[in-house]
């Protein structure tokens, strides 16, 4: 699938609300059937405001809220910044990120599994090498 960065990243608050959201579809979107991802996809909008996204949050959270798999969605206020978990005390060199930048989800890779999906962009979270 072809896709293109946003004019603009999403504020700090709505990047992580929209990380756990894409986290969430992606272990029970088949639960719910396609109106999340089609919710979800119209943040690919590069002019989308925040009030737009706020929209589409609020009505993929009740989408799931119906299909009685969350009982809200938690505003996080602030920086929530946390050390990314280590592997035997060392920091991943390889990550999986969103693909579009437009939240801050990172995945360690398993090597058992198929790389996890982005619910906005529908299609695998895309591999990025930290600095060592």
């Amino acid at each position: 699938m072809s896709h293109s960065v946003p004019d603009r990243r999403l504020d700090d608050d709505r990047a992580a609300r929209l990380a756990r959201i894409c986290a969430d579809i992606a272990q029970v979107g088949d639960l719910l059937g396609p109106a999340p991802a089609q919710a979800l996809a119209r943040l690919r909008d590069r002019q989308r405001s925040d009030q737009g996204v706020d929209a589409v949050f609020a009505e993929v959270t009740e989408l799931m809220r119906v299909g009685g798999l969350v009982g809200g969605d938690p505003i996080v206020r602030g920086h929530r910044y946390l050390p990314l978990a280590g592997i035997h005390g060392r920091r991943p060199e390889v990550v999986q990120v969103c693909p579009g930048d437009l939240c801050d989800r990172v995945e360690i890779p398993r090597p058992d599994a198929d790389p996890p999906r982005c619910a906005v962009w529908d299609c695998p979270l895309t591999t990025f090498r930290m600095d060592p």
